[in-house]
Formats: structure tokens, sequence, C-alpha cells
């Protein structure tokens, strides 16, 4: 039962979650996502996706490793549960997550409708300086059809949907630390294929702990979802590639779909995907004939997700689509070279082409080389690079203001995409590094050999070539604000995964090695110091921040505010903490139709629009509310006196640019009111 939960359960999970997201678009954007036809839609996705995991092959682990291996994953997502954060007044994507999962489950739609009639029409709504856009949510339409459409994905939000309805804010609140745990069980799956069954206790105990996972299952972000889906894709492509007889298409098709589908919940799983293509390219020219047999039905599967996918994204997250433009483009340009790429050498391949021998004959130590290189490369960057983005961009601002605060010199251009390496190395230790880049060179040697001699081609080998391929253009490029430990949560799809799985291989062959040339305690030493180096550091990192829970007391705070307003109010939020914060906060959970005047700390907002939109909201009988979220002074300059309705004083996470995170900061959430007069 432990190994059928190990190899099937992950797999279990991560397509239960995908087709629930699939299924769950159309509904969105017609308005019908509401409890009844989603539970008939989740109980459709249950069956199939137990009776799929059903094709997937078990893995004979002992009693004991798969009871850690379970143990280590329901012990990730409660620990994760009982410190979640409360981000639901909207400062991070965290924040933009939380509320648009809520809109969903209480509107049962994508478009966020806000009322234009209500806060002074379509004529003042058109006027400069007035919108009803906020950080997370992009103003879209004209006049009357003006609304409001959430950033991100759907896939995330529709889970979170689901947990608002069982159980509020705390069900939703819960959703990533549930995910979370599911994503261990299949990191499990993955790591047992790879490295065996104990080596995988070690490996997933270490990924389990590691601060940036713990942070992503604790908030409402995406990584858990991306990770149980990724990991799972990874297990089954190890199981078709490994298979001893005839791999069963379906379960290829299965592989290749969820690897494609991981694109439902984050844009830039295209880049996996796209990697997976030259590795289906590498099987079908120098696989065994089983694999080669495979190969179509997992393209099959990842092209049609990745349809699913796009036309997903399409529908819901078109302005989030179009602000990525700048990075989304190159890389779809990427795939299109890749796929076409490898056509032309499948093709060339079939026509009898073959590589020189003298490059055939260097084949392992080419590849291990290149892959060592690479990580130096890449680790070595801050010697000899400073990386920087133009200083125009929004993100530049943000890293400026943190330098001044941190006494550092202040160039806002710079991403410090140089020190990636670093963050990794912060929160797993100098020695997983390096017996991470120790394995990720001996992997690219034993692929180089087999395809040399001819022999069959690792079953890790599609899972080691994406998985490395994608850390190395993640830590080349992480394209993220970089204030940790925020920025840290572009590790956990990939990176850390890679990372772990590595190093950790890197020990195991070590001790074989050992035990190969030095029968009897030797290689039980080495195994047991490789495991040490491997967790212990990642656990030390960890340690500071193990128990910290953020953002307290803000659902109370959001309640208070709510409680704040009438039937009949409407809110002119007027300075940029209130535009910022509460924008949706106050239309989605409060329904109270708001609208905002731009403001700035050096520029207030424009006294004259304030009035003029306060007049229009009176003439439909309606009460407007001036708000503000910094300080009383922007009511007080309209005229009016406000009254304090919200004060909490509680703690976020640190934003550092330099050094690794070990505590918290001090957040004060407040709000107050005035009816305009």
């Amino acid at each position: 039962m432990l190994s059928t939960a190990v190899s099937r359960g992950g797999v279990a999970a991560a397509a239960w979650a995908l087709l629930v997201a699939a299924a769950a678009v159309p509904l969105a954007v017609l308005g019908g996502w509401a409890p009844w036809p989603a539970a008939v839609v989740l109980v459709v996705a249950g069956v199939v996706a137990v009776v799929v995991s059903r094709w997937v092959p078990v893995v004979p682990v002992p009693r004991a490793a798969g009871l850690l291996l379970v143990l280590v994953a329901v012990g990730a997502g409660v620990w994760a549960g009982a410190t979640h954060a409360e981000h639901v007044v909207l400062r991070r994507d965290a924040g933009t997550y939380a509320l648009s999962g809520q809109h969903l489950a209480t509107a049962h739609q994508v478009r966020v409708d806000v009322h234009a009639a209500d806060i002074g029409g379509p004529a003042l709504l058109s006027r400069p300086g007035v919108t009803v856009g906020s950080p997370g949510f992009y103003e879209q339409g004209r006049g009357a059809d003006v609304h409001v459409v959430p950033q991100f994905l759907l896939a995330t939000t529709v889970w979170l949907s689901v947990g608002w309805w069982l159980g509020g804010w705390t069900g939703l609140l819960l959703v990533p630390a549930v995910v979370l745990g599911a994503a261990v069980l299949a990191f499990a799956g993955l790591a047992v294929r790879v490295v065996g069954p104990w080596w995988a206790v070690p490996a997933t105990a270490t990924l389990a702990v590691a601060a940036p996972v713990l942070h992503a299952g604790r908030a409402t972000y995406s990584e858990p979802l991306a990770l149980l889906a990724g990991c799972a894709a990874g297990a089954l492509l190890v199981a078709v590639c490994g298979s001893r007889g005839e791999p069963p298409r379906r379960l290829a098709v299965l592989a290749g779909a969820l690897a494609g589908g991981v694109a439902l919940v984050r844009v830039d799983a295209l880049r996996e995907s796209s990697l997976l293509l030259p590795t289906l390219a590498l099987l079908a020219v120098a696989g065994g004939p089983a694999v080669r047999r495979v190969v179509g039905p997992v393209l099959l599967g990842l092209l049609g997700a990745t349809v699913v996918a796009a036309a997903s994204a399409g529908l819901t997250s078109r302005p989030y689509l179009a602000s990525l433009a700048g990075s989304l483009v190159p890389l779809a340009a990427g795939a299109v070279v890749l796929a076409l790429g490898s056509v032309s050498a499948v093709l060339l391949a079939r026509r009898g082409v073959r590589l020189p021998h003298a490059l055939r004959s260097r084949l392992p130590l080419l590849l291990s080389l290149a892959v060592v290189v690479a990580g130096l490369a890449l680790a070595t960057r801050p010697w000899w690079q400073t990386v920087r983005q133009s200083a125009a961009d929004p993100g530049a601002r943000v890293v400026a203001g943190l330098q001044l605060r941190q006494g550092l010199a202040v160039d806002g251009g710079r991403t410090y995409a140089e020190h990636s390496v670093q963050w990794v190395g912060w929160w797993v230790g100098v020695p997983a590094l390096v017996l991470a880049l120790a394995g990720a060179g001996y992997a690219a040697w034993r692929l180089g050999r087999a395809w040399r001699d001819g022999d069959p081609l690792p079953a890790w080998t599609p899972v080691a070539v994406v998985a490395v391929g994608s850390t190395l253009l993640t830590l080349y490029r992480p394209g993220i604000t970089p204030d940790h430990p925020w920025a840290d949560r572009r590790l956990v799809p990939v990176v850390l995964p890679a990372v772990v799985l590595l190093a950790v291989a890197a020990v195991a062959a070590a001790t074989r090695l050992t035990r190969r040339r030095r029968p009897g305690p030797a290689s039980r030493l080495v195994a047991a110091a490789g495991a040490v180096l491997v967790l212990a550091p990642t656990a030390w990192a960890t340690a500071p921040v193990a128990t910290q829970r953020t953002e307290r007391g803000e659902v109370a705070a959001v309640q208070r505010a709510c409680a704040a307003f009438g039937p009949a109010d409407s809110a002119i939020l007027l300075d940029s903490r209130a535009a910022n914060e509460w924008t949706q906060v106050l239309r989605g959970v409060c329904s109270v139709p708001t609208v905002v005047v731009r403001a700035t700390s050096a520029t207030p907002a424009d006294r004259a629009t304030v009035l003029a939109l306060a007049q229009a909201i009176a003439r439909t009988g309606r009460r407007p509310v001036l708000v503000a979220a910094e300080s009383p002074d922007a009511v007080r300059r309209v005229g009016a006196e406000p009254t304090h309705v919200v004060h909490l004083a509680t703690i976020e996470d640190q934003r550092l640019l330099t050094r690794r995170p070990d505590g918290a900061a001090a957040l004060g959430v407040d709000l107050w009111l005035a009816p305009a007069t």
C-alpha cells in the first residue's frame, strides 16, 4: 500500500488538479464556476485521475522507507498549514491570488464587474488619474463596459476558490499547504525512480524543509501546484523510459500531458516543455526500440496539453500575457527554434547522418565538461558581471528604495541575477551545490557514454536534460524582483528539486563506488556523511523562519473594514497604499463599488477630481466614502475628518537584497474612512 501511495499518489493528485483547472476555464469565463457545477467537475475529474493513476507501474518500496516518505509529505503539508500566512491585504502576488480566488468563488466568473454607474459613471472614469485597476487587477474595457481582469493564470485560483467554498478564508489560505503535501509526495515518487527508495528519503526531507518550499506552501502562490505537476510528470517520464517491456502508450500520453499541463499553472513552464522537445528527439534517435515507439505519444500529450494551456491563458489572462511580451515572445521563439531543430535532427538521423567519429568518441567528456563549465560560469558571475535592467522599469524603483533602506549603493537598475547561485546556496548550503554540480556532470557523462556506445539511454534522461537545462536558464535569468525570501519562490518548481536530487544522486554514486572498492563501514560512513551534508545545512538555514507566521490578523482587519461600510456606500481611494492594497479588498470582499484617484507621496490626489466623483456618486443616491491607508492626511486635504477603522500591527517577510532572510519585518495595516461632504 505504501509503495502504491508513493508511486501513484502524486500522479493522481496532479492529474486531478490539472483536469479540474482545465475544465473550470470555460465555466469561469461564462460565469458558471459555482459550487454545484464545480462539485460535478471535481468528482468526475477525481474518478478519471484515479483511473489513469492505475496505469502507473508501482516501484517496490521497503515499508520503512515508504512510511518515512509519506510522513515527510504529510508533515510538510501540516507544517505549512500550521504556519500559514494571512496575506489578504494586497501587497505581493500572494495577495493577488488570494483575492482572485475569493472573487472567483463568490462571483463565479473571471471578470470583475466594477459597477461604473455607482462610482461616478463612465465619463468621470475616463478622466486622467482615475482608475478602477490596481496591482494584480488590470482595468479593461471602456465606458459602461469598464471592468477588471485578475492578473495570473487560472489554475491556482480555481483551487483557492474550492478552498473558499469549503472553509471561507481559512479554507482558501490552507489550500497551498495541502497542495504542497501532495507535491512533496510527487517528488518522493520521482526520487524513488531516480535514486531508489532509501536515497529518496533524505532527498524528500531536504526539499520539504527548504525554506523557499515552505514559504511557497504557507501563502497563496502557484509554485506548490507547479511543483506537484512537474514532479508527477517527471516520475511518469522516468517510468516510460525505464519500462522493461513495451511501455503503455497511454502512460506516455499521460506523461506528456502532465508535462505540458504545468503551463496551466505557470506561463514560464513553456521553458520546460520546450526543453523536452530536443530530449524527445534524442530518445527517437538514440533510444531503444521500445522507447522510440513512445516518443510520439509523449509528444502528443505534450502538444495537446500545451494547446489547452495556451487557450486557457488567452481566454482568462490576456492582459497578463501582454505585460510579459518582452520575455514571452523570446521564449516562444526559442520553443519554435528547438522544435524545428529537433525535427531536423530526427530527419537527418533517419537518413543515416551521424555525429563525426571524433566528436562521438568524446561525447561523455564533452557533455560533462559543458555542464560543469556552465555551472561554474553561473557561480562565478558576481566576480565578472553585474546584471542590470532598464532604470525606467517599475521594478527598478522598488529595488532603489530597498537599497536606500538597507544602506546599499543606490542603483535601481540592478537585478542581482548574477547572485542567483548564491541564492540557492543560502538555503541548501555550499556542499549541496558542489555535490549537485558533480551529480550533473556525472549524469551528463553517463548519458554521453550510452549515446556513444549505442546502449539504452538511462531512464532518467528526459528528467535530467529538462531539469538541468531549466535550472541553468532560471539561474541565468531569474526574472523576478530580487528581494528575499519573496524572490526565492522562483527556485521552487524546478531549481531546488533538481539541485537536491542531483546532490543526493552524487552521494549515492559515491557510496556505490566506495562499496565496490572498500566493502565495509567506509561506504556507510560516506552515505551518512553525504546525507548530512545535504540535509543539515538546509534545515539550519530554515530554522530561523520555521515557525514564522506572517500577516496574522489581516483577515480580521478586512472584516472590520467591511463592517465600516454601509450597503449604499461607494469608496474613493485617495493614496497609493489604499489604491494598491485595498481596491480589490473593498470591491471583491466587501462588495463596495470602488474607484481610485491616483496619488503618490509627492503628488496627492487631485481635489477637484475627488469632489467631482463624490458629487456624481451622491447624485445616484449612494454615499461617497473617502478612503486612505497611509495616513489620515489624504482625507483631510479634501476637507473631511476621518475615522480610524483599521489598525493592525503584524509582521511580513523580510525584503533583503544581499543576504539570506532570518526573520520577519514589522508591518502596519491601517485604514481611515470619512463620508465625503
